[in-house]
């Protein structure tokens, strides 16, 4: 643990969890004591925050356990969703917000599996949002190896190859996803059918990653998903080792053109008008297609489980932003023009 920090127990839950205080800095925390674990995902979750994970304050590691602080989430348990009233889009929401936080887990480095992913191993916090806990039966996936080492999970909720069939991968996940979504909608035959088949025996069988259950998800069910946040943008969100240095060359890339562009016959504000739509159409064809925003996401083929479908899709819609996007150019330029006219 931080030497700066003395943890005093508030609260005794049971022999491995404890409600604490940093008597140095007064904030709340939840002291866990684990003796079945994956030391690389706690490292990973410590050094790469994101809003899905309980905050990873402190770990460290001692005859065999893994003692953590993390950030202590107020909220209820995900059974709140799959039991409410809710309508089956507002249930949705919940859902595909689940759904990023395990690709945040699938796209590490390594990628973490969860393996034991059920409501009461999710939160809804007091602010609303959907975050992953308990990793204690989490691991890295190695592929080299066969066959999971330790079965870890929940009877009755585990996929079939956590019983030493093969070893765990994000198609694990994907099946408590599915278990979840077959207990939440009873009623959507829609729903039970994507259920069936993120919860098939064969791994093989099922969606082949996340990105697949939301399409998915959102295609046969036409649900038109909530905005997304900005931040971080495209390029960080994964935090993929390749595409950072790309977005970190990327984006001053487009505001260097931008700001470098000139006009033969032109003036200041129709330079100016020229250098916004150039930055807008950058941002509009990162938005396609990485689904930045979530904006273009209902459009056809944009996500489809096919990759040569989803990409030449894309680079159509990229195309299309480009014509619409002259025409709104050129008539703004033209109102301008109009305007200076009657100015003079």
């Amino acid at each position: 643990m931080s030497k700066s920090s003395v943890y005093k127990e508030l609260y005794h839950y049971d022999d491995k969890h404890s409600l604490v205080i940093d008597e140095v800095s007064g904030d709340v925390y939840i002291l866990k004591h684990i003796t079945h674990y994956d030391q690389e995902v706690y490292k990973y979750l410590q050094s790469n925050p994101d809003r899905h994970v309980p905050a990873i304050i402190d770990i460290r590691e001692e005859n065999g356990v893994l003692d953590v602080i993390e950030e202590y989430v107020r909220g209820n348990t995900f059974e709140v969703i799959i039991d409410s009233s809710l309508s089956d889009n507002d249930k949705l929401t919940y859902f595909i917000d689940l759904c990023s936080g395990l690709k945040f887990l699938h796209s590490a480095p390594k990628p973490i599996i969860h393996r034991d992913l059920k409501p009461s191993n999710i939160l809804l916090s007091d602010n609303n949002q959907v975050i992953i806990i308990d990793y204690d039966a989490a691991k890295t996936f190695k592929a080299e190896q066969k066959q999971d080492t330790t079965f870890l999970g929940t009877e009755g909720r585990a996929a079939p190859e956590q019983y030493g069939f093969m070893q765990s991968d994000a198609r694990t996940d994907i099946y408590a996803v599915g278990r979840m979504l077959k207990d939440a909608f009873p009623n959507n035959s829609r729903i039970q059918k994507i259920a069936a088949k993120a919860m098939s025996f064969d791994p093989n069988n099922r969606y082949e990653n996340v990105d697949s259950l939301i399409n998915a998800l959102q295609r046969k069910v036409g649900f038109n998903s909530k905005l997304k946040p900005l931040f971080p943008p495209p390029g960080f969100r994964s935090r993929t080792w390749w595409k950072m240095p790309l977005a970190i060359m990327g984006y001053p890339f487009l505001i260097y053109m931008a700001v470098s562009m000139t006009l033969e016959n032109g003036n200041v504000p129709e330079l100016i008008i020229s250098k916004l739509f150039f930055v807008l159409y950058g941002l509009t064809v990162i938005d396609i297609c990485n689904s930045w925003t979530g904006i273009f996401d209902i459009l056809p083929f944009i996500n489809d489980d096919h990759w040569y479908l989803r990409y030449l899709f894309r680079i159509v819609y990229s195309f299309a932003a480009l014509i619409v996007l002259m025409v709104l150019f050129l008539f703004t330029i033209g109102i301008l023009r109009h305007l200076l006219t009657q100015v003079v």
